[in-house]
């Protein structure tokens, strides 16, 4: 008996089920090629609305579109009437004798799609993750993670990513096709690190903010609502960011601090070789950490100067050259407190900086202080005006008195006020005047009574503030200073001296003005000693006549004491010279010379430098290198004794080989008598280079820092190390602290320190002359030198001196050669960055420096527009898969059909 065929018999009822089938997926298919097309049409995710698709379909935006449109409709269209097709046959089928049978395969094929539902279900909350990048680049470290994971579930932790589309802030706004890719790439990695987070339990919120999505603005309320805050840091974002929230406190995280964009790596070659896009991981423990750190203190910073105009808090609209707001801002939108520290008081009472006095005001107390002597001004002020009023009105009185009495008695009145012959004729102009000059002193005394008035409500607001006037009643200025530095992580001190020494004949603040007390200076050094790191931005200390002769503050031989020599020349450079002779040529404006700074240089050839190093390869990632062109900065050296005790170059910056250091930067003017009577004014003196050497190859400064002679010079310095022994022993050293002096011996190969010991010897002798002061000091060398050109002594360090050897806790120090380089309302980025790295590393935030230690990623970049990048992200995330089900689905329906 032939077997039975099983097959179904094919009729033209299955070959017309069969085509319907086919064509509804066809149709199925054709609508997900056409819905892939139509999204890449209208990035990133199409425009769904009825009117735009009917005017895709008419070809109102373009034949692609068009083409997306009806592939689109088609598809649908052919995909319904099979499925109204397969409905109708359904309701037939109902009724047929294989209802049983066709119930119980429908009821397999729910149960076989509920199972499937059930297991993705659950592979949500339990599943693996492996990571399979190279070194595990995106995995935490064990102890990382347990740490994170003992983190308090009832006080979670929100992490927002922001995208604003902006990945370098105020360094590179413009963006590029590296800056894109830069930030689509790291965009995906971000998001790949903060799956770790959301796998560590409900403690971790994780929320991505993208400020070019629909409806940013809404979540973004919803998100900050009750957390001000976290809102404010999110406002003050300069570039993309990831912030870290909890308790009322938020960290913030830049994308650049996680994944950094080379440039210089990426550029392609000129035979296009190199294509890639290379990023610098920058550790995902940075990531972590940063979480773990939403708890901390905010470094605290406080910015040392010696008048209210020079604070970080002072108006913009007043004292622009003064102030140092654009720092405070710099520090505060990057996780910095910062705090003003005012060092001198009684300048409205001052008559000579000898009047003014020690301090340690914030700018609350300094304004008080402030205030004081505006109100002392104004009632001053006002007591004059009443005086001259009431002179005139006397005179007045005195005139009306005698008005009807004859000639001769009215002129014996007037001449006793105007002491000299006075004619009858002159009478109506003497009344006049007197009429006029009542009217502007009854004017005067008016404004001066109202001036008077508003000082005095002013000082009546400020009194109000109770911590100020109780803090300013405290007399001890060194107790006062020392508390306030207590719990201070960073203490700066910008000296504003000389801001452009081609334009006026002196310095904006005189150096002297900077100078502090004995007793500040040894709470500064109590403060260093302790560990604790400063920044020092000292500008040049040169008047119209050189330095001054009577040498460096306290606070300068302290940084002398820690191996850093400061020059007392001001650098000046070629193109300056040339602005200058061009004035000198009656162009005002400079007659069009160029007068460019060489931009810094960053980094030395003697080794690796935190600062330096942080600062070139965050210039690796924007267009062009960080440049800042400084002017008027003064030479900071580094001894050759310390130098070794530094475990990288402590000399990080470096001006351009075309300048020299001039003792008198400034163009000198004197007014002169000419021929024909009139005054003028005439040039005396202009600065120009003279190489001292071969000016004079017997002068005490030949081969010494203070020869003048041509650049590169360093104007930045950074020394980590102990401070000298000595500081630790003040009790034995009292007596030379108290005047120390220091001198350049030509014919010794160091600097020595010298001192003042109280007795005869302590005065310089004449040229020449050396004297060595011992008196029960055998630690302390004094060596007086005054030689030819020798205008000043300048400080510097004992080279073998015991009492300078380095002991106790290392500290970080950074001195910079100019006292404007962070000053100003706004700092430019160049500016922000060098500060940012430069307070990172002094106060031990190592890991928020950049880094290249780590393998770099490189991508291969493709060239694509848009469209085509859409294309191919579609194309094989929906259509490649429903192709394939496709094709399996007519081979299953062809076999049935056989």
């Amino acid at each position: 008996m032939p077997p039975t065929d099983t097959r179904h018999r094919t009729t033209w009822g299955t070959r017309f089920r069969f085509l319907v089938r086919a064509a509804g997926l066809a149709g199925v298919f054709a609508a997900a090629v056409g819905a892939a097309l139509y999204a890449a049409a209208f990035p990133p995710f199409g425009a769904w609305d009825l009117p735009t698709l009917r005017a895709a379909a008419d070809g109102g935006h373009g034949s692609f579109a068009r083409a997306a449109a009806l592939t689109l409709g088609g598809g649908a269209v052919a995909a319904v009437l099979a499925l109204a097709v397969e409905l109708l046959g359904g309701l037939f089928l109902l009724t047929g004798r294989r209802t049983a049978t066709n119930t119980f395969t429908a009821v397999g094929v729910a149960a076989a799609v509920a199972l499937l539902v059930f297991v993705n279900a659950y592979s949500f909350t339990h599943h693996a993750r492996y990571d399979l990048t190279r070194d595990r680049k995106l995995t935490l470290p064990a102890d990382l993670a347990d740490r994170l994971r003992a983190l308090r579930p009832d006080s979670p932790t929100t992490i927002v990513v922001l995208q604003s589309h902006n990945l370098f802030g105020t360094l590179q706004k413009k963006r590029d096709s590296f800056t894109k890719a830069a930030e689509d790439k790291v965009t995906e990695k971000v998001k790949d690190l903060v799956d770790l987070f959301r796998e560590l339990g409900p403690r971790f919120r994780v929320e991505v903010l993208d400020t070019e999505a629909y409806g940013n603005k809404r979540r973004l309320a919803a998100l900050t609502a009750g957390a001000p805050e976290l809102k404010a840091a999110i406002d003050a974002a300069p570039e993309d960011s990831i912030f870290f929230h909890a308790n009322g406190r938020v960290q913030r995280l830049s994308f650049n601090e996680f994944l950094q964009l080379d440039r210089t790596a990426s550029e392609p070659t000129e035979d296009g070789e190199r294509d890639n896009l290379v990023l610098l991981p920058q550790g995902v423990e940075r990531f972590a950490r940063r979480v773990l750190a939403v708890q901390e203190r905010r470094p605290k910073v406080a910015v040392c100067v010696v008048h209210e105009l020079l604070t970080t808090a002072y108006p913009e609209g007043r004292g622009k050259t003064y102030t140092t707001a654009g720092l405070k801002d710099a520090l505060t939108a990057h996780g910095f407190d910062v705090v003003d520290i005012v060092l001198k008081r009684n300048w409205g009472a001052a008559r000579s900086l000898d009047d003014l006095k020690p301090a340690a005001d914030t700018r609350a107390e300094s304004a008080l202080d402030r205030l004081d002597g505006e109100l002392a001004a104004a009632a001053i002020k006002s007591s004059r005006a009443r005086r001259q009023q009431k002179a005139l009105e006397d005179r007045k009185a005195a005139f009306d008195k005698v008005k009807d009495q004859p000639w001769e008695k009215r002129r014996a009145v007037y001449e006793t006020y105007y002491r000299g012959p006075v004619t009858e004729a002159d009478e109506a102009d003497i009344l006049d005047n007197l009429a006029r000059g009542t009217r502007q002193a009854e004017q005067m005394a008016k404004e001066a009574a109202d001036e008077r008035k508003t000082a005095a409500a002013k000082l009546e607001e400020a009194l109000r503030d109770e911590r100020s006037t109780e803090d300013r009643r405290v007399a001890d200025a060194r107790a006062k200073f020392a508390q306030k530095l207590a719990d201070v992580d960073l203490v700066i001190v910008p000296r504003l001296t000389v801001e452009d020494a081609t334009e006026g004949e002196g310095p904006v603040v005189e150096a002297a003005i900077h100078g502090l007390r004995r007793e500040q200076a040894e709470v500064l050094r109590d403060y260093m000693a302790s560990g604790k790191p400063v920044l020092a931005c000292l500008g040049p200390v040169s008047g119209p006549d050189g330095p001054a002769n009577d040498g460096p503050d306290e606070f300068e031989r302290l940084l002398t004491e820690r191996g850093v020599e400061l020059g007392r020349e001001t650098i000046l450079f070629d193109g300056e010279a040339r602005a200058i002779a061009a004035r000198l040529g009656g162009d005002q404006f400079g007659g069009g010379v160029p007068t460019d700074i060489p931009p810094l240089a960053l980094g030395s050839a003697a080794g690796p430098n935190p600062v330096a190093d942080a600062a070139r390869l965050t210039g690796r990632g924007v267009e062009r290198a960080l440049v800042l062109r400084p002017r008027a900065m003064r030479p900071v050296y580094v001894h050759e004794a310390w130098k070794g005790r530094t475990p990288f170059a402590a000399e990080f910056a470096f001006t351009a080989a075309e300048a020299w250091n001039e003792e008198q930067p400034f163009l000198q003017t004197d007014l002169r008598p000419t021929t024909g009577g009139r005054v003028v004014r005439a040039v005396t003196y202009v600065p120009q280079f003279e190489d001292t050497e071969k000016q004079n190859p017997k002068d005490p400064r030949v081969g010494t820092n203070r020869a003048e002679r041509r650049g590169p010079f360093p104007v930045g310095v950074a020394v980590e190390a102990a401070p000298p022994a000595h500081w630790a022993d003040q009790a034995d050293l009292a007596p030379a602290r108290a005047a120390a002096l220091a001198v350049a011996d030509p014919g010794f190969s160091g600097l020595v320190a010298a001192a003042v010991v109280g007795s005869e010897a302590d005065q310089p002798k004449g040229k020449g002359n050396r004297l060595l002061v011992a008196d029960g000091l055998p630690r302390v060398a004094a060596l007086f030198a005054a030689g030819p050109g020798l205008g000043q002594v300048v400080a510097a360090v004992g080279v073998n001196d015991e009492a300078n050897r380095p002991a106790g806790k290392a500290g970080r120090l950074v001195v910079l050669g100019s006292g404007n380089l962070f000053g100003g309302p706004r700092l430019d980025p160049a500016q922000e960055k060098l500060l940012l790295h430069t307070a990172n590393w002094l106060t031990g935030r190592d890991d928020r420096l950049p880094r290249a230690d780590l393998p770099a990623w490189q991508f291969p970049r493709v060239g694509m527009s848009e469209q085509d990048f859409y294309l191919w992200r579609y194309g094989t995330a929906a259509v490649l898969p429903l192709g394939v089900v496709f094709l399996g689905l007519v081979a299953t329906m062809v076999r049935r059909l056989r």
